[in-house]
Protein backbone atom coordinates (compact mmCIF):
# COMPACT_ATOMS: atom_id res chain seq x y z
CA UNK A 1 0.00 0.00 0.00
CA UNK A 2 1.07 3.50 -0.92
CA UNK A 3 2.09 6.09 1.68
CA UNK A 4 -1.10 8.48 0.48
CA UNK A 5 -3.36 5.96 0.87
CA UNK A 6 -1.62 5.29 4.30
CA UNK A 7 -2.31 8.48 5.01
CA UNK A 8 -6.22 8.77 4.06
CA UNK A 9 -6.89 6.29 6.15
CA UNK A 10 -5.40 7.53 9.05
CA UNK A 11 -6.23 11.59 8.85
CA UNK A 12 -9.94 10.97 8.93
CA UNK A 13 -9.79 9.52 12.39
CA UNK A 14 -8.08 11.79 13.81
CA UNK A 15 -10.51 14.38 12.69
CA UNK A 16 -12.82 12.49 14.11
CA UNK A 17 -11.42 12.10 17.24
CA UNK A 18 -11.00 16.52 17.69
CA UNK A 19 -14.32 16.79 16.67
CA UNK A 20 -15.25 15.42 19.57
CA UNK A 21 -12.73 16.95 22.00
CA UNK A 22 -13.95 20.22 20.60
CA UNK A 23 -17.08 19.55 20.74
CA UNK A 24 -16.33 18.57 24.73
CA UNK A 25 -14.34 21.68 25.59
CA UNK A 26 -10.79 20.66 24.43
CA UNK A 27 -8.64 23.52 23.17
CA UNK A 28 -5.84 23.91 20.14
CA UNK A 29 -3.20 22.68 23.68
CA UNK A 30 -4.99 19.38 24.10
CA UNK A 31 -6.39 20.13 27.19
CA UNK A 32 -9.67 20.98 28.64
CA UNK A 33 -10.46 24.66 28.80
CA UNK A 34 -12.63 25.90 31.77
CA UNK A 35 -15.97 26.82 31.54
CA UNK A 36 -15.98 29.96 32.57
CA UNK A 37 -19.83 29.78 33.57
CA UNK A 38 -19.01 27.79 36.48
CA UNK A 39 -15.34 29.60 37.25
CA UNK A 40 -13.51 25.91 36.75
CA UNK A 41 -9.68 25.59 36.31
CA UNK A 42 -8.20 24.62 32.98
CA UNK A 43 -7.75 20.64 33.83
CA UNK A 44 -3.68 20.19 34.18
CA UNK A 45 -1.80 16.68 34.64
CA UNK A 46 -1.01 17.43 38.02
CA UNK A 47 -2.77 18.99 41.22
CA UNK A 48 -1.34 22.66 42.72
CA UNK A 49 -1.35 22.72 46.51
CA UNK A 50 -3.19 24.80 48.44
CA UNK A 51 -4.46 27.18 45.55
CA UNK A 52 -8.09 25.93 46.25
CA UNK A 53 -8.70 24.94 42.76
CA UNK A 54 -8.77 21.10 41.66
CA UNK A 55 -6.57 21.48 39.20
CA UNK A 56 -6.05 17.73 37.76
CA UNK A 57 -10.13 17.89 37.26
CA UNK A 58 -9.87 14.88 40.30
CA UNK A 59 -11.86 15.37 43.48
CA UNK A 60 -9.81 12.77 45.18
CA UNK A 61 -7.02 14.33 44.85
CA UNK A 62 -6.00 16.41 48.34
CA UNK A 63 -5.39 20.30 47.84
CA UNK A 64 -4.63 21.21 51.31
CA UNK A 65 -4.33 17.77 52.93
CA UNK A 66 -1.40 16.09 51.60
CA UNK A 67 -0.39 13.50 53.78
CA UNK A 68 -3.85 12.16 54.02
CA UNK A 69 -3.44 12.37 57.62
CA UNK A 70 -7.10 13.85 58.00
CA UNK A 71 -6.18 17.13 58.92
CA UNK A 72 -5.44 20.34 56.51
CA UNK A 73 -2.73 22.22 56.21
CA UNK A 74 -2.02 25.28 58.37
CA UNK A 75 -1.59 26.92 54.66
CA UNK A 76 -5.16 26.72 54.10
CA UNK A 77 -6.14 27.38 57.79
CA UNK A 78 -5.93 24.00 58.94
CA UNK A 79 -3.74 22.46 62.06
CA UNK A 80 -1.50 20.91 60.39
CA UNK A 81 2.25 22.38 60.28
CA UNK A 82 3.59 19.34 58.32
CA UNK A 83 1.23 18.35 55.54
CA UNK A 84 3.99 16.16 54.29
CA UNK A 85 3.97 13.95 57.49
CA UNK A 86 0.60 11.65 58.35
CA UNK A 87 2.25 11.37 61.80
CA UNK A 88 1.75 14.86 61.92
CA UNK A 89 -1.72 15.89 63.12
CA UNK A 90 -3.97 17.56 65.28
CA UNK A 91 -3.27 15.56 68.50
CA UNK A 92 0.53 14.87 70.26
CA UNK A 93 1.93 11.74 70.40
CA UNK A 94 4.00 11.13 73.45
CA UNK A 95 7.60 9.79 73.30
CA UNK A 96 7.74 10.04 69.36
CA UNK A 97 10.27 12.75 69.00
CA UNK A 98 7.52 14.66 67.14
CA UNK A 99 5.36 18.34 67.51
CA UNK A 100 2.67 16.34 66.41
CA UNK A 101 -0.24 18.88 67.43
CA UNK A 102 2.22 21.90 65.79
CA UNK A 103 2.45 23.17 69.40
CA UNK A 104 6.24 23.70 70.81
CA UNK A 105 5.05 24.14 73.71
CA UNK A 106 2.98 20.78 74.44
CA UNK A 107 5.85 18.48 75.76
CA UNK A 108 6.54 15.27 74.19
CA UNK A 109 8.82 13.49 76.75
CA UNK A 110 8.48 15.24 79.82
CA UNK A 111 4.52 15.23 80.72
CA UNK A 112 4.76 16.19 83.87
CA UNK A 113 6.59 19.24 83.91
CA UNK A 114 9.00 18.04 86.40
CA UNK A 115 11.77 18.80 84.47
CA UNK A 116 12.99 15.22 84.00
CA UNK A 117 12.36 13.30 80.79
CA UNK A 118 10.74 9.98 81.18
CA UNK A 119 12.37 6.67 80.54
CA UNK A 120 10.95 5.61 77.97
CA UNK A 121 12.84 8.37 75.70
CA UNK A 122 16.20 7.49 77.68
CA UNK A 123 15.28 9.93 80.77
CA UNK A 124 15.31 9.56 84.47
CA UNK A 125 11.96 10.14 85.35
CA UNK A 126 10.18 7.12 86.38
CA UNK A 127 6.62 7.98 86.66
CA UNK A 128 6.17 11.11 83.80
CA UNK A 129 2.44 11.57 84.65
CA UNK A 130 3.37 12.36 88.27
CA UNK A 131 5.50 15.96 88.76
CA UNK A 132 6.21 14.41 92.37
CA UNK A 133 7.94 10.98 91.18
CA UNK A 134 11.12 12.23 89.73
CA UNK A 135 15.34 11.48 91.11
CA UNK A 136 14.96 14.75 92.87
CA UNK A 137 12.00 13.81 95.03
CA UNK A 138 11.98 12.98 98.37
CA UNK A 139 10.86 9.27 99.42
CA UNK A 140 7.97 8.84 101.46
CA UNK A 141 6.13 5.89 102.18
CA UNK A 142 2.71 6.00 99.81
CA UNK A 143 3.29 2.61 98.01
CA UNK A 144 5.35 4.45 94.80
CA UNK A 145 8.98 5.08 93.80
CA UNK A 146 9.13 8.62 94.92
CA UNK A 147 12.74 9.25 93.95
CA UNK A 148 13.15 7.07 90.88
CA UNK A 149 15.65 4.45 92.85
CA UNK A 150 13.64 1.46 91.31
CA UNK A 151 12.51 0.57 95.31
CA UNK A 152 9.18 1.48 96.44
CA UNK A 153 8.51 2.91 100.32
CA UNK A 154 12.48 2.20 100.59
CA UNK A 155 14.31 2.17 103.98
CA UNK A 156 15.13 5.97 102.99
CA UNK A 157 12.05 7.08 103.21
CA UNK A 158 12.04 9.94 105.50
CA UNK A 159 8.31 8.75 107.61
CA UNK A 160 10.18 4.82 107.71
CA UNK A 161 9.51 3.73 110.85
CA UNK A 162 12.06 1.58 112.93
CA UNK A 163 11.56 -2.43 113.18
CA UNK A 164 13.46 -4.78 115.44
CA UNK A 165 13.43 -8.13 114.41
CA UNK A 166 11.38 -10.97 116.78
CA UNK A 167 12.70 -14.34 116.04
CA UNK A 168 11.21 -15.85 119.11
CA UNK A 169 7.93 -14.24 118.37
CA UNK A 170 7.03 -12.68 121.80
CA UNK A 171 6.13 -9.45 120.36
CA UNK A 172 9.11 -8.16 121.92
CA UNK A 173 12.03 -6.95 119.86
CA UNK A 174 15.82 -7.04 119.78
CA UNK A 175 17.38 -3.53 120.08
CA UNK A 176 20.93 -4.77 118.58
CA UNK A 177 19.17 -5.27 115.07
CA UNK A 178 16.92 -2.52 114.08
CA UNK A 179 16.08 -1.80 110.41
CA UNK A 180 14.13 1.35 108.57
CA UNK A 181 10.95 0.59 106.54
CA UNK A 182 7.50 1.41 105.58
CA UNK A 183 5.57 -1.52 106.45
CA UNK A 184 7.07 -4.20 109.50
CA UNK A 185 9.16 -7.51 107.25
CA UNK A 186 8.24 -10.70 108.58
CA UNK A 187 8.95 -11.75 112.30
CA UNK A 188 9.81 -7.65 113.16
CA UNK A 189 8.01 -5.24 115.68
CA UNK A 190 8.07 -2.22 116.57
CA UNK A 191 9.41 -3.02 120.24
CA UNK A 192 12.77 -3.28 121.25
CA UNK A 193 13.17 -4.29 124.41
CA UNK A 194 13.56 -7.63 124.10
CA UNK A 195 16.62 -8.80 126.11
CA UNK A 196 16.79 -12.13 124.66
CA UNK A 197 15.19 -12.62 121.38
CA UNK A 198 15.97 -16.50 121.32
CA UNK A 199 13.91 -17.52 124.62
CA UNK A 200 10.03 -16.46 124.40
CA UNK A 201 9.26 -17.10 127.74
CA UNK A 202 12.04 -13.89 128.79
CA UNK A 203 10.86 -10.59 127.37
CA UNK A 204 9.98 -7.54 130.37
CA UNK A 205 6.18 -9.24 130.29
CA UNK A 206 7.68 -12.46 131.85
CA UNK A 207 7.39 -13.23 135.17
CA UNK A 208 10.11 -13.06 137.19
CA UNK A 209 11.44 -16.67 138.65
CA UNK A 210 14.12 -18.23 140.02
CA UNK A 211 16.14 -19.47 137.67
CA UNK A 212 19.55 -17.51 137.25
CA UNK A 213 18.10 -15.42 134.35
CA UNK A 214 16.76 -12.25 134.15
CA UNK A 215 13.61 -13.48 132.74
CA UNK A 216 11.77 -9.68 132.77
CA UNK A 217 14.50 -8.13 131.28
CA UNK A 218 15.07 -5.66 133.99
CA UNK A 219 18.27 -5.98 134.62
CA UNK A 220 18.46 -8.15 137.72
CA UNK A 221 19.22 -11.92 137.44
CA UNK A 222 16.74 -13.04 139.81
CA UNK A 223 15.26 -10.69 141.75
CA UNK A 224 15.65 -10.12 145.10
CA UNK A 225 13.78 -12.88 147.33
CA UNK A 226 15.17 -15.96 144.80
CA UNK A 227 18.77 -16.06 146.26
CA UNK A 228 20.75 -19.43 144.97
CA UNK A 229 23.36 -17.26 143.85
CA UNK A 230 26.90 -18.18 144.96
CA UNK A 231 24.58 -21.34 145.85
CA UNK A 232 23.47 -19.36 149.03
CA UNK A 233 26.24 -19.30 150.64
CA UNK A 234 28.51 -15.65 149.88
CA UNK A 235 31.28 -14.52 152.36
CA UNK A 236 32.58 -11.21 150.41
CA UNK A 237 30.71 -7.79 150.22
CA UNK A 238 32.79 -5.29 148.71
CA UNK A 239 36.06 -6.44 148.92
CA UNK A 240 35.70 -8.00 152.63
CA UNK A 241 35.45 -11.80 153.28
CA UNK A 242 33.90 -12.64 156.66
CA UNK A 243 34.40 -15.64 158.50
CA UNK A 244 33.95 -17.40 162.38
CA UNK A 245 35.89 -19.18 164.67
CA UNK A 246 34.77 -22.52 165.06
CA UNK A 247 35.53 -22.62 168.77
CA UNK A 248 34.51 -18.67 169.23
CA UNK A 249 30.96 -16.48 169.10
CA UNK A 250 30.84 -14.31 166.17
CA UNK A 251 32.21 -13.44 163.59
CA UNK A 252 34.53 -10.97 162.34
CA UNK A 253 36.47 -9.67 158.66
CA UNK A 254 39.32 -11.60 156.98
CA UNK A 255 43.06 -9.57 157.72
CA UNK A 256 40.96 -6.72 159.97
CA UNK A 257 41.01 -7.08 164.19
CA UNK A 258 37.15 -6.30 163.67
CA UNK A 259 35.03 -8.74 165.45
CA UNK A 260 31.20 -8.30 165.67
CA UNK A 261 28.79 -10.58 168.01
CA UNK A 262 31.04 -10.78 170.87
CA UNK A 263 28.46 -11.04 173.23
CA UNK A 264 26.54 -13.59 171.14
CA UNK A 265 25.60 -16.58 173.97
CA UNK A 266 26.59 -18.90 170.78
CA UNK A 267 28.52 -22.39 170.99
CA UNK A 268 30.72 -21.79 168.14
CA UNK A 269 29.65 -21.24 164.91
CA UNK A 270 30.31 -24.00 161.54
CA UNK A 271 28.97 -21.82 159.24
CA UNK A 272 28.30 -18.14 158.08
CA UNK A 273 26.60 -16.12 154.98
CA UNK A 274 25.31 -13.16 153.60
CA UNK A 275 21.84 -13.71 152.60
CA UNK A 276 20.71 -13.33 148.53
CA UNK A 277 20.62 -9.41 148.72
CA UNK A 278 23.94 -8.75 151.12
CA UNK A 279 21.10 -6.94 153.55
CA UNK A 280 21.87 -8.95 156.46
CA UNK A 281 24.94 -11.67 157.63
CA UNK A 282 23.73 -15.22 159.39
CA UNK A 283 25.64 -17.62 161.10
CA UNK A 284 24.81 -21.28 162.88
CA UNK A 285 26.68 -22.59 165.66
CA UNK A 286 27.59 -26.03 167.19
CA UNK A 287 24.30 -25.50 169.20
CA UNK A 288 21.87 -25.59 166.51
CA UNK A 289 21.37 -21.35 166.87
CA UNK A 290 21.32 -19.01 163.96
CA UNK A 291 22.14 -15.44 164.59
CA UNK A 292 21.99 -12.66 162.41
CA UNK A 293 23.24 -9.06 162.26
CA UNK A 294 22.74 -5.95 159.87
CA UNK A 295 24.76 -3.35 158.85
CA UNK A 296 26.61 -1.36 160.96
CA UNK A 297 27.42 -4.68 162.76
CA UNK A 298 28.32 -4.42 166.57
CA UNK A 299 28.58 -6.35 169.48
CA UNK A 300 25.07 -8.45 169.82
CA UNK A 301 23.65 -10.45 166.96
CA UNK A 302 20.01 -11.55 167.21
CA UNK A 303 18.80 -14.90 167.07
CA UNK A 304 16.93 -16.30 164.94
CA UNK A 305 15.66 -19.46 166.11
CA UNK A 306 17.15 -22.83 166.95
CA UNK A 307 17.19 -25.96 164.59
CA UNK A 308 16.49 -28.41 168.01
CA UNK A 309 19.04 -31.04 166.08
CA UNK A 310 22.68 -31.20 167.87
CA UNK A 311 25.47 -30.09 165.63
CA UNK A 312 25.13 -29.18 161.91
CA UNK A 313 27.26 -27.51 159.35
CA UNK A 314 26.74 -26.19 155.92
CA UNK A 315 25.01 -22.82 156.18
CA UNK A 316 23.04 -21.72 153.08
CA UNK A 317 19.87 -19.55 152.05
CA UNK A 318 17.64 -19.50 149.83
CA UNK A 319 14.21 -17.55 149.78
CA UNK A 320 14.16 -16.34 153.02
CA UNK A 321 15.26 -19.94 154.56
CA UNK A 322 18.62 -21.08 156.07
CA UNK A 323 19.45 -24.37 155.16
CA UNK A 324 22.13 -26.99 157.33
CA UNK A 325 22.56 -30.57 156.61
CA UNK A 326 22.30 -33.00 160.25
CA UNK A 327 25.53 -34.35 161.13
CA UNK A 328 24.23 -37.63 162.43
CA UNK A 329 21.28 -38.29 160.01
CA UNK A 330 22.86 -36.70 156.92
CA UNK A 331 19.41 -34.86 156.42
CA UNK A 332 18.53 -31.42 155.19
CA UNK A 333 16.72 -28.97 157.35
CA UNK A 334 14.85 -25.66 156.83
CA UNK A 335 14.48 -22.78 159.01
CA UNK A 336 12.19 -19.68 157.93
CA UNK A 337 14.19 -16.47 158.72
CA UNK A 338 10.95 -14.84 159.04
CA UNK A 339 9.40 -16.89 162.00
CA UNK A 340 12.72 -19.17 163.26
CA UNK A 341 9.94 -22.39 162.36
CA UNK A 342 11.94 -25.30 161.48
CA UNK A 343 11.13 -28.15 158.79
CA UNK A 344 12.62 -31.18 157.43
CA UNK A 345 13.68 -29.88 153.50
CA UNK A 346 15.65 -33.68 152.47
CA UNK A 347 16.15 -36.95 153.71
CA UNK A 348 19.18 -38.68 153.00
CA UNK A 349 17.53 -41.52 152.08
CA UNK A 350 19.18 -45.30 151.98
CA UNK A 351 20.86 -45.24 148.99
CA UNK A 352 23.55 -41.87 148.87
CA UNK A 353 26.34 -41.90 151.24
CA UNK A 354 26.08 -39.37 153.65
CA UNK A 355 28.26 -36.16 153.41
CA UNK A 356 30.30 -34.96 156.51
CA UNK A 357 28.00 -32.18 157.62
CA UNK A 358 30.63 -30.70 160.27
CA UNK A 359 31.74 -27.30 159.60
CA UNK A 360 31.42 -28.00 155.96
CA UNK A 361 29.98 -25.84 153.20
CA UNK A 362 27.52 -26.98 150.85
CA UNK A 363 25.72 -25.78 147.87
CA UNK A 364 22.15 -24.81 147.10
CA UNK A 365 20.97 -24.45 143.73
CA UNK A 366 17.94 -21.53 142.49
CA UNK A 367 15.78 -24.75 141.84
CA UNK A 368 16.53 -25.78 145.41
CA UNK A 369 18.15 -29.03 144.85
CA UNK A 370 21.16 -28.86 147.97
CA UNK A 371 24.56 -30.17 146.58
CA UNK A 372 26.98 -31.93 149.33
CA UNK A 373 30.02 -33.52 148.72
CA UNK A 374 30.72 -37.33 150.65
CA UNK A 375 33.55 -39.74 150.05
CA UNK A 376 31.96 -41.63 147.24
CA UNK A 377 30.84 -38.16 145.35
CA UNK A 378 28.67 -35.55 144.61
CA UNK A 379 25.11 -36.02 146.60
CA UNK A 380 21.99 -34.17 145.30
CA UNK A 381 19.10 -33.59 148.02
CA UNK A 382 15.72 -32.80 145.93
CA UNK A 383 12.64 -32.02 148.17
CA UNK A 384 10.27 -34.48 149.15
CA UNK A 385 12.48 -37.52 147.95
CA UNK A 386 15.34 -39.10 149.35
CA UNK A 387 18.85 -37.83 148.27
CA UNK A 388 21.02 -39.60 145.14
CA UNK A 389 24.20 -39.54 144.07
CA UNK A 390 24.82 -37.65 141.42
CA UNK A 391 28.25 -39.24 139.82
CA UNK A 392 31.17 -41.50 141.71
CA UNK A 393 33.87 -39.42 142.13
CA UNK A 394 36.48 -40.65 145.18
CA UNK A 395 38.69 -38.45 146.94
CA UNK A 396 36.74 -35.06 147.46
CA UNK A 397 36.98 -33.49 150.49
CA UNK A 398 33.44 -32.34 152.27
CA UNK A 399 33.20 -29.34 150.51
CA UNK A 400 30.51 -27.85 147.09
CA UNK A 401 30.36 -24.22 146.58
CA UNK A 402 28.55 -22.58 143.27
CA UNK A 403 29.25 -19.31 141.46
CA UNK A 404 27.29 -16.29 140.85
CA UNK A 405 26.26 -18.36 137.67
CA UNK A 406 25.03 -21.36 139.66
CA UNK A 407 27.68 -23.61 138.36
CA UNK A 408 28.46 -26.37 141.12
CA UNK A 409 32.31 -27.02 142.06
CA UNK A 410 34.08 -29.24 144.94
CA UNK A 411 37.71 -29.81 145.77
CA UNK A 412 39.58 -32.79 145.81
CA UNK A 413 42.30 -33.89 148.20
CA UNK A 414 45.27 -33.74 145.60
CA UNK A 415 43.76 -29.78 145.22
CA UNK A 416 41.48 -29.85 142.40
CA UNK A 417 38.98 -27.25 141.87
CA UNK A 418 36.63 -29.80 139.90
CA UNK A 419 33.49 -28.42 137.61
CA UNK A 420 30.40 -30.75 137.40
CA UNK A 421 27.56 -30.83 135.21
CA UNK A 422 24.49 -30.39 138.08
CA UNK A 423 22.34 -32.77 135.46
CA UNK A 424 24.85 -35.58 134.74
CA UNK A 425 27.58 -35.02 137.90
CA UNK A 426 29.93 -35.16 134.54
CA UNK A 427 33.97 -33.30 135.07
CA UNK A 428 33.40 -29.81 132.91
CA UNK A 429 36.70 -29.01 134.10
CA UNK A 430 39.09 -28.72 136.59
CA UNK A 431 42.06 -26.62 138.01
CA UNK A 432 44.86 -27.44 139.67
CA UNK A 433 45.24 -24.76 142.58
CA UNK A 434 49.05 -24.09 143.70
CA UNK A 435 48.31 -24.86 147.67
CA UNK A 436 47.10 -28.71 147.66
CA UNK A 437 44.80 -29.27 150.66
CA UNK A 438 45.97 -30.88 154.26
CA UNK A 439 42.81 -29.83 156.79
CA UNK A 440 40.38 -28.37 154.38
CA UNK A 441 37.11 -27.50 155.51
CA UNK A 442 35.21 -25.01 153.68
CA UNK A 443 35.36 -23.09 150.32
CA UNK A 444 33.60 -20.30 148.77
CA UNK A 445 33.25 -18.77 145.50
CA UNK A 446 33.83 -14.65 145.47
CA UNK A 447 32.72 -12.43 143.12
CA UNK A 448 35.74 -12.24 140.63
CA UNK A 449 34.99 -16.11 140.53
CA UNK A 450 37.84 -17.25 142.45
CA UNK A 451 37.94 -19.66 144.82
CA UNK A 452 38.54 -18.68 148.45
CA UNK A 453 39.75 -21.90 150.39
CA UNK A 454 40.26 -22.20 154.44
CA UNK A 455 43.40 -23.92 155.12
CA UNK A 456 44.03 -24.10 159.03
CA UNK A 457 44.94 -21.09 160.35
CA UNK A 458 45.26 -20.10 157.14
CA UNK A 459 43.11 -18.36 154.32
CA UNK A 460 43.94 -18.37 150.45
CA UNK A 461 41.90 -16.98 147.33
CA UNK A 462 43.06 -18.97 143.95
CA UNK A 463 42.43 -17.76 140.48
CA UNK A 464 39.51 -18.91 139.02
CA UNK A 465 41.69 -18.79 135.94
CA UNK A 466 44.94 -21.04 136.27
CA UNK A 467 44.59 -21.51 140.31
CA UNK A 468 47.48 -20.06 141.05
CA UNK A 469 47.30 -18.08 144.98
CA UNK A 470 46.23 -13.77 144.54
CA UNK A 471 45.39 -13.51 147.95
CA UNK A 472 46.57 -14.97 151.32
CA UNK A 473 45.47 -14.59 154.92
CA UNK A 474 47.46 -15.86 158.35
CA UNK A 475 44.73 -15.57 160.94
CA UNK A 476 47.42 -16.11 164.01
CA UNK A 477 48.38 -11.87 162.82
CA UNK A 478 45.09 -10.58 163.13
CA UNK A 479 42.87 -12.68 165.34
CA UNK A 480 41.95 -10.53 168.00
CA UNK A 481 40.79 -13.72 170.33
CA UNK A 482 42.67 -16.38 172.78
CA UNK A 483 45.75 -17.81 171.65
CA UNK A 484 45.38 -21.02 169.96
CA UNK A 485 41.83 -19.79 168.29
CA UNK A 486 42.62 -19.01 165.00
CA UNK A 487 43.40 -22.35 163.42
CA UNK A 488 39.53 -23.12 163.69
CA UNK A 489 38.49 -20.21 161.26
CA UNK A 490 35.33 -21.44 159.22
CA UNK A 491 32.92 -20.10 156.49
Amino acid sequence: MSRSRLQARVFPVSLVACAALIASGCGSEGYLKANDTSGQSDCGPDEIPYDGADNDCDPATPDDDLDGDGVGSTAMGGDDCDDADPAISGDEVPYDGLDNDCQPGTRDDDLDGDGHTSSATGGDDCNDANWNINPEAIEVCDGADNDCEGTTDGADATDAQTWYPDADHDTFGDADFPIEACTPPADYVRDQTDCDDVEAEVNPRATEVCNGYDDNCDGATDDVGCGGGYGGHRIDKDGDYYYALYNDKGFGILGSSDWFGSTDASSGPEGVTWNEDQTAFYYNDLGGNVWMQTEPFGNASTKVGNFGIGQSGGGVTLDGVYYVGDYYSGNIYGMDLSTGRVSLYASLGSTATKPYFGNNSMAIDADGTVYAASSAGIVAYTPTADATMLNSVSGLLSITAMDADNELYSLDNAGHVIHFDKSTGAVLGRITISTAPSTTWTMAVDANGDFVVNYWGQQRIFSHVDGSAVKTWDAASYYPGSSGYYWYVTF
